[in-house]
């Protein structure tokens, strides 16, 4: 009986190793592969930044003279009009300057009066005989002296009377107040020394996004080009917009920031934006892509669709872009730090685009040459035939696996895969 049990699990060890070893001999090795056939489209290229919404038009409302707020007609969100009155600084000092400044004027006056009236009697009395020329030239001096005297009171009076006009600040155009930075009782330097602002008035019904454009891309951004603006305030929704300014230097960093000679650099890109946002408001957060070219009715297939390859060898390769040559001084500081960079980049004349189409079971490498790309297709301007099929995915296949003449299966639907689970 024990002999019978030892000859059965024998005999079904020996079936099982036989079932496995055909199984593995029949095992299924081919790529499994996505696909799509090349189309017709009209393709936009595009820049993307991002930046921050503020007004076309706005004033930043400071005081020119130094002085202590004892009135603010208006809170953050008011709409002004031009000229109407909005703060008041304390005029007691400037009240008694004024006063100073004109019991100077009518002293200077009475001194230049008295001086004219001198040198009129002197010139009466050397036509007599009864002066000299010395005293002739002594009230002469005179006058010119308190005539210059009296220019300097005027001057004066005229400074101290706008100086106390000064105290009060209007508003410089029609608006809303976007931002209030002071209240009643705080002081303002005054602009002469530094600027101190007081408010900001801005016309709100025109707004636009400043953004900053990377410098490798800036070189395609033209005033009046077309730009589609998406504020995180709004999300999914997109609105119209259109280049209105670019900045001809890079922009600068901020106070006590350093950069780097090798540091990417920045241009300010402003859009204005032509749709009317209700509830926009400055400093919300926006992203603008901006149209820098199209291509109308050219065939295209997805992005992750062309691969590159080493021309000899066929094989997947990673490209770097090619630096820029670095000065003796760059080298020599690199090599003090050990930190120099001795991997070999791959030229791009070595390497070529292309697609893998499907022939049969087969991926065949196919170049191609290709020209505008959008968000997600890319332009093929030769080297693909409109009845090719092509293998689209998975992204490592076509990254870095996937060979000319590997054998591959097109990976069926999702909701084929649940209709077989079900049945």
């Amino acid at each position: 009986m024990k002999k019978n049990i030892w000859i059965i699990i024998i005999v079904l060890a020996v079936a099982a190793t036989g079932f496995l070893i055909f199984k593995s001999s029949h095992k299924d090795t081919r790529t499994e592969v996505t696909v799509e056939v090349p189309s017709v489209r009209n393709l936009v290229s595009t820049v993307s930044a991002t930046g921050e919404v503020e007004p076309v038009v706005q004033v930043k409302v400071s005081a020119e003279i130094p002085g202590r707020i004892t009135e603010l007609t208006v809170k953050e969100g008011d709409r002004v009009e031009k000229d109407e009155h909005l703060v008041e600084l304390d005029p007691k000092l400037y009240t008694a300057a004024l006063e100073s400044a004109t019991s100077g004027l009518r002293s200077a006056k009475g001194q230049k009066d008295k001086a004219d009236a001198d040198l009129k009697r002197i010139k009466g009395l050397i036509a007599k005989g009864m002066a000299s020329q010395a005293d002739l030239d002594a009230a002469t001096a005179a006058g010119e002296l308190y005539s210059g005297q009296l220019e300097q009171a005027v001057a004066q009076e005229k400074q101290a009377r706008e100086n106390l006009s000064k105290t009060r600040i209007a508003a410089p155009m029609t608006g809303t107040v976007s931002r209030l930075n002071k209240e009643v009782g705080e002081l303002t330097l005054g602009s002469q020394f530094q600027e101190d602002i007081i408010m900001v008035v801005a016309d709100l019904t025109k707004m636009e996004v400043k953004a900053q454009v990377d410098e490798n891309d800036i070189v395609g951004v033209k005033v009046g080009d077309s730009a589609g603006v998406q504020i995180d305030a709004f999300p999914d929704t997109t609105f119209r917009g259109r280049v209105a300014e670019i900045s001809q230097s890079a922009a600068t960093a901020g106070a006590g920031a350093t950069v780097s000679a090798d540091q990417g650099k920045n241009f300010d890109v402003k859009v204005a934006i032509i749709d009317t946002i209700k509830g926009i408001r400055p400093g919300m957060s926006a992203t603008v892509d901006i149209a820098t070219d199209h291509r109308d009715s050219v065939v295209a297939v997805s992005l992750q669709c062309v691969a590159v390859r080493d021309k000899k060898k066929g094989k997947a390769v990673e490209l770097k872009e090619k630096e820029q040559p670095k000065s003796s001084r760059e080298l020599a500081a690199q090599a003090r730090q050990g930190t120099q960079d001795t991997s070999k980049t791959v030229e791009k004349t070595t390497v070529e685009e292309g697609v893998f189409v499907l022939g049969g079971d087969t991926a065949v490498w196919k170049p191609v040459r290709t020209g505008l790309s959008s968000d997600r297709y890319i332009e093929i301007v030769s080297g693909l035939a409109a009845k090719d099929t092509v293998i689209s995915g998975p992204y490592r296949a076509l990254a870095k696996d996937l060979s000319n003449g590997d054998r591959v299966k097109i990976k069926p639907p999702e909701k084929d895969k649940k209709d077989k689970k079900k049945s």
